[in-house]
């Protein structure tokens, strides 16, 4: 076995289904097992991954939990058994392009101080989504989520965070990566201890990554390997006093103080065996 999928299911069993597929058929010498996470989905979910998608793809596993335990205890729940070299990460709402999952699978496998690498994601119409960032400062979320982002403070840290600058075509040692697909090894994964379950939702990734750098590896952008990924960032869609209070924006910005409580605002670079 060479590589552990990791796929969380709540309440989308169909992207569930097109993923698997999608994957499955996929061209790759690597040999890997799929594992369905299901997170105590309300839509008759287990029964119809039961039902449409065991008996198609005996490569393809599920674990069925009791509670919703949040993106990364979620995934963590999933690779608890699991004893491939290699782990990926990936949303359903992702589909792998070509070969991709080698590809990866040797950029990660050619470096031993390479820890995390995740492909360059793109929208269903081809442009590049924003899919790696530097370490967010504390003000951050608020400068992306309301009025203040167009100050002139504001306009200079979001032309930072977004990295508006930066060459989406070149590979390159990142500071985070968005959570939708991220290939991992193993190794890295125990020693850091998987994803910390005290973010339910949002900034899992971020902390993933910090967590990583600070065991010293690499966390690596590669856009060689491309993946459509199918997100909209909805709060760029609403009127700026609902990025304070509608519910999904107060989880993130709970999960934005829990990341500044646990790491402070000091450079993780500057950290040695955390």
């Amino acid at each position: 076995m060479d590589l552990a999928i990791s796929l969380l299911n709540y309440n989308t069993k169909n992207l569930v289904k097109q993923c698997v597929k999608n994957i499955v058929e996929s061209p790759t010498n690597l040999k890997y097992e799929i594992i369905i996470a299901d997170n105590h989905s309300t839509d008759g979910s287990v029964e119809f991954i039961k039902k449409k998608i065991l008996p198609l793809y005996p490569q393809v596993k599920l674990a069925v939990s009791a509670t919703n335990r949040g993106f990364g205890g979620g995934h963590n729940f999933a690779l608890e058994k699991t004893t491939a070299p290699y782990i990926l990460i990936i949303n359903p709402d992702i589909t792998v392009l070509g070969d991709s999952l080698t590809q990866l699978h040797n950029f990660l496998a050619s470096d031993h101080s390479r820890g995390i690498v995740a492909p360059k994601l793109i929208y269903p119409d081809l442009t590049t989504q924003s899919s790696c960032h530097p370490w967010p400062k504390f003000l951050t979320p608020l400068y992306r989520r309301t009025f203040l982002g167009q100050t002139p403070w504001g306009k200079k840290e979001l032309i930072r965070y977004d990295m508006q600058y930066f060459d989406y075509q070149t590979p390159r040692q990142v500071d985070w990566l968005v959570g939708a697909c991220l290939l991992i090894k193993k190794e890295v994964w125990d020693k850091i201890g998987g994803f910390d379950q005290r973010f339910f939702l949002y900034y899992e990734d971020v902390d993933l990554c910090r967590k990583c750098a600070s065991a010293g590896y690499q966390v690596w952008y590669y856009p060689e390997v491309k993946m459509i990924h199918y997100h909209k960032r909805l709060s760029a869609q609403k009127p700026w006093w609902t990025g304070i209070f509608d519910k999904s924006s107060r989880i993130h910005l709970q999960s934005h103080w829990k990341y500044f409580v646990k790491w402070g605002v000091i450079n993780p670079r500057q950290i040695k065996n955390f």
